[in-house]
């Protein structure tokens, strides 16, 4: 099974696919359907962590106005809906996130690299930061040379100094621009917007 998956996510980075419209409940988006993604060999990824479909339907939004790549970053241990309970402080994610030194495996990372000149990277906001899988992530895969425009989804927190932290595991042969926070209430059309006037800035 682990052996599909890692071919899989290779097969969704190489080829121009159209990926269907799969059925989402997001937390804080007003998006019920993944929007139709239809790629080009642009040099764009879209790399996203989603342990509910809330950045998941924002790393859509994006990949279809940029016609980008799609690549997500899966947990081997996938997150229970008790693990994302923020309120509590002994529930797996925020245990995690008081520990610096975690790193939660993930199933697969991506073999090649190389046809990506940006790369937007997307995660929720756990108090106040991205993730630590996030951090598996960008320690374990070869960015150099490349832009990364990082983007969060929250129900309230911006992206605050989540992204400096990021960037602070990639070296300064990595460009980093600014992002942002995909705002609660939005739908694809207003991510969309959003991508634009990033791209703009």
């Amino acid at each position: 099974m682990k052996k599909f998956l890692i071919v899989l996510m290779s097969l969704m980075l190489v080829c121009g696919c159209v990926f269907a419209e799969d059925a989402v409940t997001s937390a804080t988006l007003k998006i019920d359907k993944l929007p139709e993604v239809e790629t080009e060999e642009n040099g764009i990824l879209v790399v996203y962590f989603s342990p509910d479909d809330t950045t998941k339907a924002a790393a859509y939004a994006i990949a279809a106005e940029l016609k980008a790549s799609l690549f997500e970053i899966a947990a081997e241990e996938p997150y229970t809906a008790d693990d994302l309970n923020y309120f509590d402080n002994k529930a797996r994610s925020m245990t995690e996130m008081k520990d610096n030194s975690s790193r939660p495996a993930i199933v697969a990372l991506p073999e090649d690299l190389s046809q990506y000149d940006t790369i937007w990277l997307g995660y929720p906001i756990w108090g106040g930061q991205a993730p630590k899988i996030m951090y598996t992530f960008l320690e374990n895969v070869d960015l150099a040379g490349k832009t990364i425009i990082p983007f969060c989804t929250s129900n309230s927190s911006g992206i605050g100094s989540s992204a400096t932290n990021l960037q602070k595991v990639t070296g300064e042969d990595v460009k980093w621009e600014k992002g942002g926070r995909v705002k609660k209430g939005d739908n694809a059309e207003a991510i969309a917007e959003w991508v634009k006037s990033i791209i703009q800035n």
